[in-house]
């Protein structure tokens, strides 16, 4: 009897998880002394039905084609004829998964750590739905995404996908009740398929609870009934969560432009909040500003550009209120991004200062872009002359 040499350079250690195609093992490479995953799938386990075994077949061809710090690597493949065993060795990730912040005794995260995780989910989708053909996942949720020290994140578990729009996956149901598209209970699965499923998730961690739990209004998740209801990011959750799939965002590209729009729609609300009181304030109410607009932070040279007199404050408005919403986008969803890619392939000795670097950058930003909202606000085209005159005077 043949023993692949295999058998003896892994050395299992403990159980991760087992699910429909398999046990997942925690297991050291003798020959690096690394940690690795393995999961192990049993003919035997299988009954008469090979449908497990074509999935494990196409999440092991699949791996072998993705690179992505976002994605386990594929290491290695083999099997036991004698036993009926087949082996897939892939890159273990050290990383809790986000399943634990849906628990009764967790707290919902909140706007800010939604969107960092949204955005970073975005990048891993973004690169399976832009392959060609586009890499569908189908079992989205928090117990398949794992959080790792240094923030950034990775999609496990690959046994459902599905790597063709093509593919002729038949009935077959993959996913889990209450992250699954309506599609899904049909067999069909697209990209749009993870962008239901990645809203479902976004929406469970920002309630703390599971989203098969969450209520609903027909087949969608009311998200107005829930804490969610006020967020800004509800708008795109609600096109992400859209139960017919041709009215859906379609890809992780559409959800990205989607949530930019929001942020940018967002700042120049801001920018204009100042403007709806009818009541012009007092000269001691005008200087009671939030800390990122005191006027004492603000450049002189800012304070002159806000006092342009009409017509020009029009174009003073536009440009600060547009160069703003840019910076908030830097600020909020871009540089996190960059650098947690940066992050991710740097030694645990160089995170430190990557993070370091990130820290200084984005505060440099966020500066620059409270400069700006101080000046978009203050040039209104609609704020009041005796308003921008007290102001001035309190700047002075």
């Amino acid at each position: 009897m043949v023993v692949p040499e295999q058998l003896t350079r892994y050395q299992i250690m403990d159980l991760l998880g087992a699910g429909g195609q398999g046990r997942t093992f925690r297991a050291v490479d003798r020959q690096t002394n690394r940690e690795v995953a393995i999961k192990v799938l049993r003919l035997k386990d299988l009954d008469s039905d090979w449908k497990g075994f074509d999935l494990f077949e196409r999440e092991c061809a699949t791996l072998a084609k993705l690179k992505h710090p976002g994605i386990p690597r594929f290491l290695d493949r083999y099997h036991v004829e004698s036993t009926g065993e087949f082996f897939l060795v892939m890159e273990l990730i050290d990383g809790q998964p986000l399943a634990r912040h849906v628990r009764a005794d967790a707290t919902p995260l909140t706007d800010e750590q939604l969107v960092d995780i949204l955005w970073k989910a975005l990048d891993i989708l973004g690169y399976l739905h832009g392959r060609t053909p586009p890499v569908v996942h189908r079992d989205v949720k928090p117990h398949n995404l794992l959080q790792r020290r240094d923030g950034s994140l990775a999609l496990i578990d690959f046994g459902g996908v599905r790597a063709s729009l093509d593919d002729t996956g038949g009935s077959t149901m993959i996913g889990t009740f209450g992250y699954m598209a309506p599609e899904q209970l049909h067999g069909e699965a697209t990209p749009a398929t993870d962008v239901y499923a990645l809203a479902a998730t976004i929406a469970a961690l920002g309630t703390g609870t599971p989203a098969d739990k969450l209520p609903h209004d027909g087949l969608r998740i009311a998200l107005g009934e829930t804490r969610l209801k006020r967020s800004r990011l509800r708008p795109v959750l609600d096109r992400m969560l859209e139960p017919v799939p041709s009215r859906r965002l379609q890809t992780a590209a559409d959800v990205r432009r989607a949530l930019m729009a929001a942020v940018h729609d967002n700042a120049n609300a801001n920018a204009g909040s100042a403007q709806a009181t009818a009541t012009p304030p007092r000269r001691d109410d005008a200087l009671v500003e939030r800390p990122e607009q005191a006027p004492a932070e603000i450049p002189n040279f800012a304070r002159q550009i806000a006092r342009a007199p009409a017509p020009f404050n029009i174009i003073v408005w536009i440009w600060a209120a547009l160069v703003a919403g840019l910076f908030v986008i830097l600020e909020v969803a871009l540089l996190p991004a960059i650098y947690s890619v940066l992050a991710s392939f740097s030694s645990k000795q160089q995170r430190a200062n990557v993070r370091q670097d990130r820290e200084k950058t984005i505060a440099s930003i966020r500066a620059q872009r409270r400069t700006l909202q101080y000046v978009a606000a203050r040039s209104h085209p609609l704020r009041e002359e005796n308003e921008k005159k007290a102001l001035d005077r309190g700047d002075d």
